[in-house]
């Protein structure tokens, strides 16, 4: 990550965090004992993007919780009051932590610079814990929607989640039943993998006039599209980070409501976060590892 170089140790990470309130200043804004989940952005208020309501696009963040900054892989922690967002009854704490990236990332991704609509047509490029519940609000939305991964595990935990979803390493627009994608390809695609190969698939699956967002991401790695399939078939391209407190609301509310689920992996204890990273390095995660720190 750009900012590992000055960072300074020891750091304690952990960015998606769900937490029972002990108390609040003033006292009362949260009983105390409330469960809560942490947007992790904390901006300036001050530079032309916060004064545009970009908070997510801050040039002088505060704080980035878990990563700048310390974060949830503690006991306890003081965060301001309107980073917090309540937690609905009837979702258990484990299933709360996903939803501050996991799920706010996606909903970002697909809704508000995806633009999906109803009877549109969607691709997901990468089941990971983004792409996961990407495919999910994509569906969720209305629109015709399929995720593509290289792994037949998140393929298999899309299936089970009623979803379609098929392996990327042998598909192209003839692979597909819609008629409209076969003959133009998909009105949006959403890509989650921060890969060469993946940025390359989505700019061979996109319409004319077709929207490519860019959610994953890694460093030195570029997305390239032929000049004239951007220029000729006037396809957009738009990056989506993280996401507003706007966004993450609406997500939270698509969680309640039961129309997506969020996809916890395992439950371990703090003392297995080793295990739970090599895990993770190693492809073996789909959706979210989450630590308990009560365990």
């Amino acid at each position: 990550m750009p900012y590992s170089d000055t960072l300074t140790l020891p750091h304690i990470p952990g960015h998606e965090i769900c937490a029972r309130v002990i108390k609040t200043s003033p006292p009362g804004a949260f009983e105390s004992g409330s469960v809560i989940v942490v947007y992790h952005y904390w901006p300036c208020g001050r530079c032309h993007r916060c004064k545009a309501g970009d908070e997510n696009l801050c040039v002088d963040l505060q704080a980035w919780l878990g990563f700048t900054h310390d974060g949830g892989f503690r006991d306890r922690l003081a965060v301001p009051l309107d980073r917090l967002f309540a937690v609905p009854d009837g979702i258990a704490p484990v299933d709360a932590a996903p939803m501050t990236c996991a799920v706010g990332t996606a909903y970002r991704a697909v809704v508000t610079r995806g633009g999906v609509k109803p009877g549109g047509t969607v691709a997901v490029i990468g089941l990971g814990g983004v792409g996961i519940h990407a495919l999910q609000i994509a569906a969720a939305s209305g629109a015709q929607a399929v995720g593509l991964d290289i792994g037949e595990r998140p393929i298999r935990v899309a299936h089970d989640l009623g979803l379609v979803a098929v392996n990327a390493s042998s598909v192209d627009r003839n692979s597909f039943n819609t008629p409209s994608v076969i003959e133009e390809g998909f009105d949006v695609v959403v890509v989650t993998a921060g890969h060469e190969d993946a940025f390359r698939q989505g700019a061979e699956l996109v319409r004319k006039g077709g929207r490519i967002v860019v959610v994953g991401y890694a460093m030195n790695i570029p997305f390239s599209i032929h000049s004239p399939d951007l220029a000729l078939g006037e396809v957009e391209i738009v990056g989506s980070r993280y996401c507003s407190r706007d966004d993450l609301g609406r997500a939270i509310e698509l969680v309640r409501s039961g129309q997506i689920r969020t996809v916890v992996d395992a439950v371990r204890p703090l003392e297995e976060v080793n295990e739970a990273y090599d895990d993770l390095i190693a492809g073996r995660i789909v959706g979210r590892v989450v630590l308990d720190l009560g365990k």
